[in-house]
């Protein structure tokens, strides 16, 4: 019993370093009006680099952040703390270097220009993240833990016209980053169908889009000013419920998010099926 005290105590007393040396290297950069970058970093003693980023990882995810990309080998983790009716996503980069048999951890935080935040309210949200890495044994336990989650399923119920806006103003931001935050996730769209036709051996069921001529607003200020289509892509074993389906019918499909092309500016939906 008294071992575990001991025990509880040392990790304690390390969380509390650990959060303490954070709000000492805890900066700030930027500005509203160009965007604003808070960083902290840590160093967490016995601790692999890989142990680490699969560490934060697992912590990130637990926060109900999406993992948009990671990067073993170069040490780093970008995950997107996902983008609500009222609230932008916003993006935080992790990096791990090692050092000896320590590892530093750095956080930066990036909040998009014209949104604004309150420094101790980042900070505080920043340090307890960092405050939950872990050295030693608990350590590479929670990296084990961290490098199996996945991120918590995602779902959203849309209008297709508005989630086509939402998405054009994602692509006209960074395209690439558009991909990597949709992929998997599931959406049910509700829409006017313009065309049904097969292809390969699935079969595209796309959503009427109005052209931007066609609009009664013109798009406001950093707004995308191109279309974006939306398809919803039926699987072989779906015929029957595609050939019940008419042009102009006003339809709400389900389906998970495939893929973006910024080229033709159409997104697809894969796996649909429709929602009675």
């Amino acid at each position: 019993m008294l071992m575990l005290i001991v025990c509880a105590v040392a990790a304690a007393d390390t969380q509390a370093s650990a959060a303490g040396t954070c709000e000492a290297n805890f900066a700030k950069s930027g500005s509203a009006f160009s965007g604003t970058q808070y960083t902290s970093t840590i160093t967490v003693d016995n601790l692999g680099t890989t142990d680490a980023l699969n560490q934060l990882r697992g912590i990130m995810i637990a926060e109900k952040m999406d993992v948009i990309t990671e990067d073993p080998e170069g040490g780093t983790l970008l995950v997107e703390q996902r983008a609500t009716a009222t609230t932008r996503a916003i993006p935080t980069l992790v990096s791990v270097t090692g050092k000896g048999t320590s590892t530093r951890i750095d956080m930066m935080i990036k909040i998009d220009k014209g949104v604004l935040a309150k420094q101790e309210d980042i900070k505080r949200y920043l340090c307890e993240l960092l405050a939950k890495a872990q050295g030693g044994e608990a350590g590479r336990l929670a990296a084990t833990q961290g490098s199996k989650a996945q991120n918590a399923e995602f779902s959203a119920q849309k209008d297709a016209f508005v989630f086509s806006m939402e998405i054009a103003n994602e692509a006209k931001a960074n395209a690439v980053a558009l991909n990597a935050r949709h992929k998997g996730r599931t959406y049910t769209l509700s829409g006017k169908i313009d065309y049904i036709q097969q292809d390969g051996d699935d079969y595209n069921v796309s959503f009427e889009i109005p052209e931007m001529r066609n609009r009664a607003l013109s798009p406001l200020p950093g707004q995308a000013n191109f279309r974006v289509g939306l398809a919803c892509l039926f699987r072989p074993n779906q015929l029957a419920t595609v050939l019940t389906l008419r042009e102009k019918q006003r339809v709400t499909l389900t389906g998970t998010f495939y893929r973006y092309d910024d080229f033709k500016k159409v997104a697809w939906l894969e796996n649909c099926k429709q929602v009675r």
